[in-house]
């Protein structure tokens, strides 16, 4: 054999090799690219969902602030405070509730506080340094305990200073505690960043002290991590054995977030076509080095592909920590129930249980409308952005309208209504009004008993133009009747449901208008809510 025929063979072993070691490396080279991609991809969303719930608890922490601005008497077994606290009990449902500490660390006041717990000591774990918080801040977390106060279940808990004589001054504190449990709302939220096509991949939640508050494996809640390190490591992106360990920290209460996974899991979309490649090249060279360009490119794809869906899971979870609370869920879920029993059951049901469900379901359905408009209404009273478009019209044709409108979606309801048979004209946003009326109407509503009639009725005084809205229900307590102006405060005693906005925008909406709006009760007998306007002397448009 020739030189030349020995060079042949040996220019193309030559050349496969170098084909083989390209593609190799070109593989070796893809295979790390996207891996970073991968992991920062996987980074940034942890980082997201951190900062997502950040700003989570500074709104809450700043909405929560407010409790503490009350006037609590803290003395053991008020019935003062113990009315106010029953007022935010509104989940019948729920796992925990909430209590009164005094500036000697003693329980005063609780709703579904354990036998023995009301006039003890409160020293869980990390109050006396939550104690020292509290003097320059509105509110804290405190660190998991195995046991709460309200409930035997492993629980975390928000503090709410309540002030004394000085801005920093303590004299006691407001606590609610939150059960950790696998069903729970916060539970189900994170339950939503769990990837079912990853058997080794979990999230943690962990609290100031590394306790697991809410975790994707729904287990070990209350108990320390399973690896401390988890922990302690700086945040980021970090190896742990065969272990990748991504971490990020809210700031705002000390909390991390973690998300853990097998390293050969999570490189494996990747790497793992990387063995077959290497065998297929030994048996076909050259040939197969042109199937893995295929391949990379594919492989590449996907990449690209796994890391846009990445991020559109961050924008969408962000979206959705955004939206949910936990006000809006049970009107969604009365909503739903209704119409799925109407639906797996229409057959048998009698008509008057078909209108019974359809009925409920628009109720709900009602609530929870009222209850995102007074939410979205309140955020754009308080920024200043609450529009009002003002014209001369007559208050008595959109008393008329207005009690026509709630008539029509309650037919058992009977509104009495009295206006003049002259126009009482007034200078006024209709839309804003009728929002009023509609308000008044369904806390009348929700006040009355069946078969008693509302009473709407219109006078002008001079140049005042005065609305009463009358019902013949339980009435209000004297103490109260000025105070359910207030935001979040609800119904008669507790006991009506809603955001507690409603009286509270509409007080905002008249003073706009430059009149006023109070209530008069007879308790057991009848409740008045007056709207005086001033007129204007002017033509309707």
């Amino acid at each position: 054999m020739s030189m030349r025929d020995q060079m042949i063979p040996a220019s193309a072993a030559a050349a496969v090799l170098g084909v083989a070691l390209v593609v190799v490396t070109l593989l070796n080279s893809a295979v790390n690219d996207g891996t970073q991609a991968l992991e920062s991809a996987k980074l940034a969303q942890v980082n997201t969902t951190a900062n997502s719930f950040n700003a989570r608890i500074e709104s809450t922490v700043t909405t929560l602030a407010g409790l503490g601005s009350r006037p609590w008497e803290l003395t053991t077994g008020s019935t003062a405070d113990q009315g106010v606290l029953q007022t935010f009990a509104i989940d019948p449902n729920a796992l925990s509730g909430s209590f009164l500490v005094d500036g000697s660390d003693t329980v005063t006041a609780g709703v579904l506080l354990r036998p023995g717990i009301l006039g003890s000591t409160f020293d869980q774990p990390g109050w006396q340094e939550a104690k020292e918080a509290l003097a320059d801040q509105p509110a804290v977390v405190l660190p998991v305990t195995t046991s709460g106060l309200t409930t035997d279940l492993p629980t975390f808990a928000f503090a709410i200073a309540i002030r004394g004589t000085t801005p920093t001054s303590v004299r006691g504190a407001f606590i609610f505690e939150q059960a950790l449990t696998s069903d729970s709302t916060f539970s189900q939220e994170i339950s939503q960043l769990e990837d079912s096509s990853a058997s080794t991949a979990s999230w943690l939640f962990l609290d100031s002290v590394g306790a697991v508050v809410a975790s994707t494996m729904n287990s070990g809640l209350g108990s320390p991590a399973s690896d401390p390190r988890y922990f302690t490591l700086p945040a980021g992106l970090r190896e742990l054995g065969d272990e990748i360990v991504v971490s990020a920290d809210v700031p705002s209460i000390g909390w991390r977030v973690v998300f853990i996974q097998q390293r050969s899991e999570f490189v494996e979309p990747l790497a793992g076509p990387l063995q077959s490649v290497g065998l297929i090249l030994i048996l076909l060279l050259l040939a197969i080095g042109l199937i893995l360009v295929v391949v990379l490119i594919r492989r590449l794809r996907q990449s690209r592909e796994q890391e846009k869906r990445l991020r559109d899971l961050n924008r969408s979870q962000v979206e959705f920590i955004s939206v949910v609370s936990h006000e809006l869920r049970t009107p969604v879920s009365g909503v739903l129930g209704f119409l799925q029993t109407s639906l797996d059951h229409w057959e048998t049901m009698t008509d008057e249980d078909r209108h019974s469900a359809v009925s409920r379901a628009f109720t709900n359905a009602r609530r929870l409308q009222a209850m995102t408009r007074d939410v979205l209404d309140t955020e754009s009273i308080e920024s200043d952005r609450f529009g009002y478009v003002m014209h001369p019209t007559d208050l008595g044709e959109e008393i008329r309208t207005g009690a026509e409108a709630f008539s029509t979606g309650f037919s058992g309801d009977e509104v009495e209504v009295t206006v003049p048979t002259s126009p009482v004209v007034v200078e006024l946003d209709a839309d804003r009004i009728q929002q009023v009326l509609a308000n008044l109407l369904d806390n009348a509503r929700k006040s009355s008993p069946t078969g008693r009639p509302i009473s709407v009725s219109l006078e002008q005084l001079d140049d005042t133009a005065r609305i009463s809205v009358v019902d013949h229900g339980a009435g209000i307590d004297p103490d109260s009747v000025e105070r359910i102006f207030e935001k979040f405060v609800r119904g008669r005693d507790g006991a009506v449901t809603g955001t507690g906005l409603g009286l509270y925008i509409s007080r905002r909406i008249v003073e706009a208008h430059g009149g006023r709006i109070w209530a008069e009760s007879q308790p057991d007998e009848s409740t008045r809510f007056i709207i005086e306007l001033p007129c204007r002397a002017a033509a309707i448009r």
